[in-house]
């Protein structure tokens, strides 16, 4: 290793401390990319519409108003599977508490994601090994990595503003890629 090359992984472990904004956000964006409407109720409003718009077009008088009334229904039930639903969840999120996340100091080593936590007069010393990571996403605002360690499921949200000399995104990403795979679409 030459002087003008940066060393990868933490000498010193980053505080990890992400806010209630943060974490709701990262809640958010999963349940949007979960929240997808199938292909199937696709083709499902795509027929009522069709069909509906034909029986305007060939049938007069009142008895258009079944079609009008089924235009209503699939657009009444795009906007509120759109936006009504996002409403309902987030109200739901707001009635449950946020997890304080402090403390915690994470670090990158060759073999995984350290985790270091002051616990009374001890510190704590935890490993996410690259290989116990089963799934993460690369969005604009974070990294989501979830991972499985002795049959118990987590995830660490990394924000943005995190990626540092001492704690590189570049490190994490290529490890991810060599033993995950590529980031999930969110």
């Amino acid at each position: 290793m030459t002087a003008k090359t940066l060393y990868a992984y933490t000498l010193q472990p980053v505080p990890y401390e992400v806010s209630e904004a943060e974490q709701r956000n990262a809640q958010l964006l999963i349940w949007r990319s979960t929240n997808k409407i199938s292909t199937k109720i696709w083709a499902i409003m795509g027929v009522i519409l069709a069909l509906a718009i034909l029986g305007l077009i060939f049938i007069k008088n009142y008895s258009t108003v079944i079609c009008w009334v089924a235009i209503v229904c699939v657009v009444l039930y795009y906007l509120g599977r759109k936006y009504g639903l996002e409403w309902y969840v987030k109200r739901k999120m707001n009635e449950f508490p946020v997890q304080e996340i402090k403390g915690i100091r994470l670090g990158v080593q060759p073999h995984g994601l350290i985790m270091r936590q002051q616990m009374g007069m001890q510190e704590g010393v935890g490993a996410i090994g690259w290989k116990d990571i089963y799934e993460w996403y690369n969005t604009p605002e974070f990294l989501l990595i979830k991972f499985k360690v002795k049959g118990q499921e987590g995830a660490y949200i990394l924000p943005k503003r995190m990626d540092s000399k001492n704690f590189s995104f570049n490190t994490i990403r290529k490890h991810l890629k060599e033993t995950v795979g590529e980031a999930q679409p969110l």
